[in-house]
Protein backbone atom coordinates (compact mmCIF):
# COMPACT_ATOMS: atom_id res chain seq x y z
CA UNK A 1 0.00 0.00 0.00
CA UNK A 2 1.81 3.41 -0.53
CA UNK A 3 0.18 6.51 0.97
CA UNK A 4 0.96 7.87 4.57
CA UNK A 5 -1.40 7.06 7.17
CA UNK A 6 -3.19 9.78 9.10
CA UNK A 7 -1.63 9.29 12.40
CA UNK A 8 1.94 9.68 10.69
CA UNK A 9 3.36 13.53 11.44
CA UNK A 10 5.65 14.71 8.94
CA UNK A 11 7.68 17.47 9.62
CA UNK A 12 8.25 20.94 8.16
CA UNK A 13 10.06 20.97 4.52
CA UNK A 14 10.25 17.30 4.41
CA UNK A 15 9.51 15.22 1.13
CA UNK A 16 7.33 11.96 0.77
CA UNK A 17 7.70 10.19 -2.97
CA UNK A 18 4.63 9.26 -4.68
CA UNK A 19 5.66 5.76 -4.16
CA UNK A 20 6.31 5.97 -0.78
CA UNK A 21 4.14 4.04 2.30
CA UNK A 22 4.28 5.70 5.86
CA UNK A 23 3.01 3.67 8.82
CA UNK A 24 1.14 4.55 11.84
CA UNK A 25 2.20 6.77 13.71
CA UNK A 26 5.68 7.30 12.43
CA UNK A 27 7.54 10.90 12.58
CA UNK A 28 9.51 11.99 9.72
CA UNK A 29 12.13 14.89 10.74
CA UNK A 30 12.06 18.52 9.30
CA UNK A 31 13.91 18.57 5.83
CA UNK A 32 13.93 14.61 5.49
CA UNK A 33 13.56 13.00 2.30
CA UNK A 34 11.81 9.64 1.66
CA UNK A 35 11.76 8.47 -1.77
CA UNK A 36 12.46 5.19 -4.13
CA UNK A 37 10.28 2.38 -3.30
CA UNK A 38 10.50 3.19 0.67
CA UNK A 39 7.93 1.38 3.12
CA UNK A 40 8.01 2.72 6.60
CA UNK A 41 6.16 0.51 9.30
CA UNK A 42 4.43 1.56 12.03
CA UNK A 43 6.01 3.92 14.94
CA UNK A 44 9.16 4.39 12.68
CA UNK A 45 11.48 8.04 13.76
CA UNK A 46 13.09 9.83 10.94
CA UNK A 47 15.74 12.15 12.02
CA UNK A 48 15.83 15.87 10.44
CA UNK A 49 17.83 16.13 7.21
CA UNK A 50 17.83 11.85 6.62
CA UNK A 51 17.76 10.62 2.60
CA UNK A 52 16.27 7.23 2.86
CA UNK A 53 15.53 5.80 -0.70
CA UNK A 54 18.56 7.45 -2.70
CA UNK A 55 20.37 5.56 -5.28
CA UNK A 56 23.52 3.64 -4.12
CA UNK A 57 26.94 4.04 -5.23
CA UNK A 58 27.06 1.72 -7.96
CA UNK A 59 29.29 2.09 -11.12
CA UNK A 60 30.45 -0.16 -14.26
CA UNK A 61 33.85 1.75 -15.95
CA UNK A 62 32.82 1.49 -19.90
CA UNK A 63 34.75 2.94 -22.50
CA UNK A 64 37.72 5.07 -20.19
CA UNK A 65 34.77 6.43 -17.62
CA UNK A 66 31.75 5.44 -15.40
CA UNK A 67 28.67 4.88 -15.88
CA UNK A 68 26.25 4.73 -12.64
CA UNK A 69 24.24 1.42 -12.21
CA UNK A 70 20.34 1.78 -12.03
CA UNK A 71 19.03 1.56 -8.48
CA UNK A 72 15.50 0.13 -9.12
CA UNK A 73 14.73 -1.78 -5.61
CA UNK A 74 13.19 -0.37 -2.37
CA UNK A 75 13.36 0.12 0.63
CA UNK A 76 12.22 -1.44 3.78
CA UNK A 77 12.33 0.00 7.38
CA UNK A 78 10.36 -2.11 9.88
CA UNK A 79 8.14 -1.43 12.81
CA UNK A 80 9.93 0.61 15.74
CA UNK A 81 13.15 1.80 13.86
CA UNK A 82 14.24 4.70 15.08
CA UNK A 83 16.80 6.61 12.22
CA UNK A 84 19.06 9.53 13.66
CA UNK A 85 19.61 13.00 11.59
CA UNK A 86 21.90 13.46 8.46
CA UNK A 87 21.89 9.60 7.57
CA UNK A 88 21.55 7.78 3.86
CA UNK A 89 19.94 4.82 3.85
CA UNK A 90 20.30 4.15 -0.39
CA UNK A 91 17.82 1.82 -1.90
CA UNK A 92 18.60 -1.31 -3.65
CA UNK A 93 19.63 -2.37 -6.87
CA UNK A 94 18.18 -5.08 -9.71
CA UNK A 95 14.88 -5.00 -8.09
CA UNK A 96 15.94 -5.98 -4.12
CA UNK A 97 15.51 -4.37 -1.36
CA UNK A 98 17.81 -2.52 1.48
CA UNK A 99 15.91 -3.58 4.98
CA UNK A 100 16.05 -2.57 8.41
CA UNK A 101 14.62 -4.97 10.91
CA UNK A 102 12.10 -4.26 13.41
CA UNK A 103 13.37 -1.78 16.75
CA UNK A 104 16.57 -1.19 15.17
CA UNK A 105 18.19 1.93 16.25
CA UNK A 106 20.64 3.96 13.85
CA UNK A 107 22.27 7.21 15.40
CA UNK A 108 22.94 10.34 13.43
CA UNK A 109 24.97 10.62 10.17
CA UNK A 110 25.37 7.00 9.38
CA UNK A 111 25.40 5.49 5.67
CA UNK A 112 24.07 2.45 4.97
CA UNK A 113 24.33 1.26 1.17
CA UNK A 114 22.47 -0.41 -1.36
CA UNK A 115 21.11 -4.11 -0.57
CA UNK A 116 22.33 -4.22 3.31
CA UNK A 117 20.16 -5.96 5.66
CA UNK A 118 20.11 -4.98 9.36
CA UNK A 119 18.17 -7.49 11.91
CA UNK A 120 15.63 -6.87 14.96
CA UNK A 121 17.18 -4.63 17.87
CA UNK A 122 20.20 -4.03 16.36
CA UNK A 123 21.83 -0.51 17.62
CA UNK A 124 24.07 1.55 15.28
CA UNK A 125 26.18 4.66 16.43
CA UNK A 126 26.88 7.82 15.04
CA UNK A 127 29.33 8.09 11.51
CA UNK A 128 29.50 4.20 10.89
CA UNK A 129 29.52 3.36 7.15
CA UNK A 130 28.03 0.03 5.86
CA UNK A 131 28.91 -0.94 2.33
CA UNK A 132 26.67 -2.40 -0.46
CA UNK A 133 25.10 -6.34 0.63
CA UNK A 134 26.39 -6.69 4.06
CA UNK A 135 24.32 -8.74 6.18
CA UNK A 136 23.94 -8.02 9.80
CA UNK A 137 21.88 -9.98 11.85
CA UNK A 138 19.56 -9.53 15.17
CA UNK A 139 20.73 -7.75 18.25
CA UNK A 140 24.09 -6.44 16.97
CA UNK A 141 25.89 -3.71 18.30
CA UNK A 142 28.20 -1.54 16.24
CA UNK A 143 30.01 1.60 17.97
CA UNK A 144 30.91 5.04 16.35
CA UNK A 145 33.12 5.33 12.90
CA UNK A 146 32.70 1.91 12.15
CA UNK A 147 34.13 1.02 8.33
CA UNK A 148 31.90 -2.35 7.05
CA UNK A 149 33.35 -3.60 3.82
CA UNK A 150 30.57 -4.69 1.31
CA UNK A 151 29.58 -8.18 1.06
CA UNK A 152 30.68 -8.89 4.95
CA UNK A 153 28.06 -10.79 6.92
CA UNK A 154 27.90 -10.17 10.89
CA UNK A 155 26.45 -12.64 12.90
CA UNK A 156 23.23 -12.57 15.94
CA UNK A 157 24.82 -10.53 18.75
CA UNK A 158 28.05 -9.41 17.93
CA UNK A 159 29.75 -6.62 19.17
CA UNK A 160 32.08 -4.14 16.63
CA UNK A 161 33.82 -1.64 19.03
CA UNK A 162 34.28 2.05 17.95
CA UNK A 163 36.38 2.96 15.14
CA UNK A 164 36.60 -0.85 13.36
CA UNK A 165 37.50 -1.61 9.99
CA UNK A 166 35.39 -4.77 9.20
CA UNK A 167 37.27 -6.79 6.46
CA UNK A 168 35.98 -9.85 7.16
CA UNK A 169 32.88 -11.93 8.90
CA UNK A 170 32.12 -11.74 12.10
CA UNK A 171 30.77 -14.74 14.06
CA UNK A 172 27.47 -14.74 16.09
CA UNK A 173 28.77 -13.27 19.64
CA UNK A 174 32.03 -12.23 18.85
CA UNK A 175 33.57 -8.79 19.67
CA UNK A 176 35.66 -7.33 17.74
CA UNK A 177 37.78 -4.29 17.44
CA UNK A 178 40.69 -2.43 15.77
CA UNK A 179 42.38 -1.87 12.01
CA UNK A 180 41.98 -4.49 10.30
CA UNK A 181 38.91 -5.82 13.05
CA UNK A 182 40.03 -9.20 14.54
CA UNK A 183 38.54 -10.64 17.66
CA UNK A 184 39.03 -8.22 20.98
CA UNK A 185 41.11 -10.46 22.90
CA UNK A 186 43.37 -10.34 19.98
CA UNK A 187 43.74 -6.69 19.55
CA UNK A 188 44.26 -6.65 23.32
CA UNK A 189 47.49 -8.89 22.82
CA UNK A 190 48.67 -7.34 19.40
CA UNK A 191 48.58 -3.62 21.75
CA UNK A 192 50.04 -4.86 24.87
CA UNK A 193 53.06 -6.89 22.58
CA UNK A 194 53.65 -3.59 20.76
CA UNK A 195 53.61 -1.61 24.31
CA UNK A 196 56.47 -4.11 25.63
CA UNK A 197 58.37 -3.47 22.69
CA UNK A 198 58.01 0.17 22.01
CA UNK A 199 56.57 1.59 24.89
CA UNK A 200 59.68 0.32 27.11
CA UNK A 201 62.04 2.67 24.63
CA UNK A 202 60.18 5.42 24.53
CA UNK A 203 59.95 5.46 28.19
CA UNK A 204 63.91 4.61 28.49
CA UNK A 205 64.81 7.32 25.88
CA UNK A 206 62.37 10.07 28.24
CA UNK A 207 64.57 8.41 31.55
CA UNK A 208 67.77 9.36 29.16
CA UNK A 209 67.12 12.87 28.01
CA UNK A 210 66.08 13.95 31.94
Amino acid sequence: MVGIDPSARIGAGAFVGPDVSVGPDAVIGENAVIVGHARLGARVRVGPGTVIGAAGFGYEFVDGKYHHLPHTGGVIVEDDVEIGANCTVCRAKHGRETRIGQGTKIDSQVHIAHNVRIGKHCVIAAQTGIAGSVIIGDYVMIGGQVGVKDHVRIGDNAVILARAAVFRSVPPGACYSGIPARHHDQTKRFWAGLWRRFGKEESDAGAVKR
